[in-house]
């Protein structure tokens, strides 16, 4: 083979080469998630705190500069940069952190099982809440006073064992997200929680884990 055959096979395989890293760069920017950024406030909304949970095996409230977590029913932990309920308690789990008049949450919830979010909680039995129902993605945005449920709305969302959930609450709306899917319903008489965080119910909370919290207040 001549120097020029040698010399022009050489510049198809460049050329070749350049092509196919250009093409899965196009691809790799068309199916990226474009979405905010799961550790940041909605627009509209004010970052109060944020915990990815990166630190030591222990309780949820452990550790050197970590959001004020608090443990309203069950124990709750931290392990394998997640959270998760250590010693459940009857019925259902509760971990907040307070921060000021409507409380919103965002976070990514992993589990087939009653995991979720809380919201505008006002004290253990008046709370907005999000929790996953199906193992096939149905979510029910649910207000409870004086313990009592109440489903506000249902939230379709994707049979995806991890997904970005959150209860933003803009009185008098409350808006309701899984992945993609959105719903907002009105509240003439929403409470005025000032905590929110996460929720795992029966029959196995424990299955349940956290990451990427987010806190926040409407501006």
């Amino acid at each position: 083979m001549s120097e020029r055959s040698r010399g022009r096979d050489w510049i198809g395989l460049v050329a070749a080469v350049v092509f196919v890293v250009v093409v899965i760069g196009v691809f790799s920017y068309l199916y990226r998630d474009h979405s905010t950024s799961p550790t940041t406030a909605a627009p509209g909304f004010n970052l109060v705190t944020k915990d990815s949970f990166n630190r030591a095996s222990g309780p949820i409230a452990y550790g050197k500069n970590v959001a004020a977590w608090k443990s309203i029913r069950g124990s709750w932990s931290v392990a394998a940069g997640a959270a998760y309920v250590s010693e459940p308690a009857p019925l259902l789990n509760i971990a907040v952190v307070e921060a000021s008049a409507n409380a919103s949450v965002k976070a990514v919830v992993s589990g087939l099982g009653y995991c979720g979010l809380v919201a505008n909680l006002v004290n253990e039995g008046e709370y907005l809440s999000l929790v996953r129902v199906e193992k096939y993605g149905l979510w029910n945005l649910e207000r409870r006073i004086n313990g009592i449920p109440e489903v506000l709305a249902v939230v379709g969302g994707s049979s995806s064992t991890a997904m970005t959930a959150s209860i933003l609450v803009a009185p008098p709306i409350v808006t309701a997200s899984v992945g993609e899917q959105h719903v907002s319903v009105s509240v003439s008489d929403l409470g005025s929680g000032r905590s929110a965080g996460l929720f795992a119910s029966d029959p196995d909370p424990s299955n349940c884990a956290f990451d990427d919290v987010v806190i926040s207040v409407p501006e």
